[in-house]
């Protein structure tokens, strides 16, 4: 390594324990102020280091671009995807992984089941925000500012007699649903197309991502349900055991097995709750091939 790297390299791992001044940037790099000054300029320039108001130097934002651009290294689609093919399996079912994109949540790996029914999505298509189980698992985990970004501009589009139309209703849902760790879709984009979704943590423990069990079916009971949520949470198990012990798995992040005794938006038939509750089967006929 030569000297002039080096050094950066002290300057970035002194910055990392807290502002410095020049001249205490100096001391760690045993030179004078002057020499400091001179050693860090580049490093301004290439936004790894920022001069703030207070005279103090920090480490830049660039650092920040760059991590991220490191956790995206480790590829989650990669190493999921063994998992998502073994859960398709195990359920017979169609298997999604879904990721929040700049301003919108996309399928970014998915797993058809041996059905002849074709589902609608898509990789890289975006998620239906208000009517799938993925979408709401994400949007529930969000800070509530970028939660409310992403909702403001969303269409609350009547898809079957089950979806949710009414924002106010749809943000108590997703309470429900950060409260229970893991969210349905009830006919609500497409007639018999039934789905669960669950979190995916990344290193930082945010929830950013999803894993969804499609079926085309009549209304599940609370059994089945609960049945496709643990083996959607096993799978979320292996993936994130993978990635290594950085990326955390707690009872927060919903990974952990299905305690309750069903989804509380309930999983049977509909019994008169309207349209706005979005929980029971959509009225009409034919097979969806839509899935969320």
């Amino acid at each position: 390594m030569s000297k002039t790297v080096a050094k950066a390299v002290v300057v970035l791992d002194a910055l990392a324990d807290g502002p410095r001044t020049a001249s205490e940037l100096g001391r760690e790099l045993e030179v004078h102020t002057s020499t400091a000054l001179r050693l860090v300029q580049p490093l301004l320039d290439a936004r790894l280091v920022r001069r703030d108001a207070d005279g103090l130097y920090r480490l830049g934002m660039r650092l920040a671009e760059l991590g991220q651009g490191v956790l995206d290294e480790l590829d989650l689609r990669s190493v999921a995807r063994k998992h998502l093919v073994a859960l398709s399996e195990a359920t017979r079912a169609t298997v999604h992984l879904s990721q929040l994109v700049d301003d919108r949540i996309a399928y970014v790996d998915k797993i058809e089941s041996a059905s002849p029914v074709r589902t609608w999505s898509r990789i890289g298509r975006a998620v239906p925000l208000h009517t799938s189980a993925a979408s709401k698992v994400i949007l529930a985990h969000l800070p509530p500012e970028r939660r409310d970004d992403l909702l403001a501009r969303h269409e609350f589009a009547r898809h079957t007699d089950s979806t949710i139309t009414d924002p106010a209703v749809f943000r108590e849902h997703l309470e429900q649903v950060s409260a229970q760790g893991y969210a349905t879709d009830q006919f609500e984009f497409e007639p018999l197309v039934h789905c669960v979704g669950v979190p995916v943590p990344d290193a930082a423990g945010r929830i950013e991502a999803a894993l969804s069990v499609t079926t085309v079916r009549t209304a599940p009971d609370a059994a089945e349900v609960r049945r496709l949520v643990t083996r959607a949470r096993e799978a979320v198990s292996g993936i994130l055991a993978e990635l290594g012990p950085a990326i955390g798995a707690g009872p927060a992040a919903g990974v952990g097995p299905a305690t309750g005794a069903g989804p509380a938006t309930g999983a049977g038939p509909a019994t008169g709750t309207g349209p706005a509750t979005g929980i029971g089967p959509g009225i009409g006929a034919g097979l969806g091939t839509r899935a969320r």
